[in-house]
């Protein structure tokens, strides 16, 4: 890699950076680190779109993207709501030990944010928002169920690791800035052994919180081959679940996303709601349509319909032709009949469809992993990364990781271990 430029911070994402240039960067093989994919994004996050580049005379050679979080920014785009949520507690598989975890989950997160329970019987604040007064916001780097260097292709290994080193200390320095409190990437994978590497070196700290759910079909050449393959309790299953859907008079099609935009986004809110969401109808609505505009070419919308044409379930879906990745769900909780649809919009459609086309590996993003895991998904980790300029209050982090990290490990074995296929 020779005439490296410095790495240029891109303050408004995408906005400035064409298609074109983004491509020589990051191929065309995958849709989530594609440019309409990562515009798509810049939607769905609250905050402030952000891009780093570093280019060498070729054209750009690595890039990362992500956004500033926000009070308002989702539990998987946001880090310090990770680390104080209870769900990455994991005590409910422990509940003799419940009360211990939770107080030591409290004492961990006054180290690095001060006291969080409020003085003189004032209303005591979120523990998120304890540590984002003390941290302040956070520039996050993550795609759809992962945090990368978007890295070219045609890079050498010694050029590659220098110019992620390059691009990593770029975001360090633009922290030290004013950009924001930290830096973090949420969901690294454990076989990105090059970027765990360079952040090791930086100085960053890290544990396991959650994982991804991922089927892998590169073993099987049809539908009826990965239904031959499985224990028959789970073959029962995968065919009588759709033939249920049917008897309950209902069919599953693929509908167009741009002519069914108000009905998906309905059922959708009505998902969030049932599940202590808190949607907002008109944003999510403008974001199905900036979708279908960025992405109209790879979306799928598989919908369950009754006998009368009303859509009363769905998936919101994207494929590149390699990967399927399973976006959202949506569904009309107040109709008796929807039977089956959950499963067949969620599973059995997207896995036919990923075989009939020779796609090999479906993407279901993360947690809610026992009914994947009944499926034959598999689980694999992903590793939150951070780095804040304080090194006390770094320390201090690191210890509120370690302790978090070391309820997912045994959580995930256990879960694997419990849905094991027989021999």
């Amino acid at each position: 890699m020779t005439s490296v430029t410095s790495a240029r911070l891109h303050d408004d994402g995408l906005a400035r950076i064409s298609p074109e240039d983004w491509r020589i960067v990051a191929g065309d093989d995958r849709l989530d680190r594609a440019h309409p994919y990562l515009a798509f994004r810049e939607h769905v996050e609250p905050g402030r779109p952000v891009a780093l580049t570093l280019a060498d005379r070729h054209g750009p050679a690595v890039a990362v993207h992500g956004a500033l979080t926000t009070p308002s920014t989702a539990l998987f785009s946001h880090p310090w709501k990770m680390l104080t949520s209870p769900q990455f507690l994991r005590a409910d598989e422990r509940p003799a030990e419940a009360a211990a975890l939770r107080a030591e989950h409290t004492a961990l997160i006054e180290a690095v944010a001060g006291p969080v329970t409020a003085p003189g019987g004032g209303e005591t604040p979120a523990p998120h928002l304890a540590l984002s007064g003390a941290l302040g916001e956070a520039l996050v780097i993550r795609g759809f169920d992962s945090s990368e260097v978007i890295r070219r292709p045609d890079l050498p290994p010694a050029a590659r690791l220098r110019a992620t080193t390059d691009l990593i200390a770029a975001a360090q320095d633009a922290i030290r800035d004013g950009l924001a409190g930290a830096v973090v990437l949420p969901f690294v994978a454990p076989g990105d052994q090059e970027l765990r590497q360079v952040l090791a070196a930086r100085g960053f700290q890290q544990a396991a919180l959650t994982a991804i759910s991922l089927f892998d079909l590169s073993r099987h050449s049809s539908y009826d081959a990965f239904l031959a393959s499985m224990p028959r309790d789970r073959r029962y299953r995968f065919r009588s679940e759709p033939r249920a859907l049917e008897t309950a008079g209902l069919r599953l099609e693929t509908v167009r996303l741009d002519d069914t935009v108000e009905r998906v986004t309905e059922l959708e809110v009505a998902t969030a709601r049932k599940y202590g969401g808190t949607p907002r109808p008109d944003a999510l609505l403008a974001t199905r349509r900036a979708m279908a505009g960025l992405l109209g070419h790879a979306i799928r919308v598989p919908a369950v319909r009754r006998p009368d044409g009303t859509i009363i379930a769905c998936g919101v879906h994207l494929t590149d032709g390699q990967a399927y990745y399973a976006l959202a769900y949506g569904c009309d909780y107040g109709d008796p009949e929807r039977s089956t649809s959950y499963q067949c919009v969620n599973f059995y459609d997207p896995l036919r469809y990923a075989l009939d086309n020779g796609i090999h590996r479906v993407r279901m993003g993360f947690e809610a992993f026992a009914p994947k895991l009944l499926r034959g998904a598999r689980l694999v980790p992903r590793e939150t990364w951070l780095w804040v300029p304080d090194r006390r209050r770094l320390e201090a982090l690191g210890r509120l990781l370690r302790f978090l990290g070391e309820r997912c490990g045994p959580y995930l074995a256990a879960l694997a271990s419990h849905h094991r296929s027989p021999a």
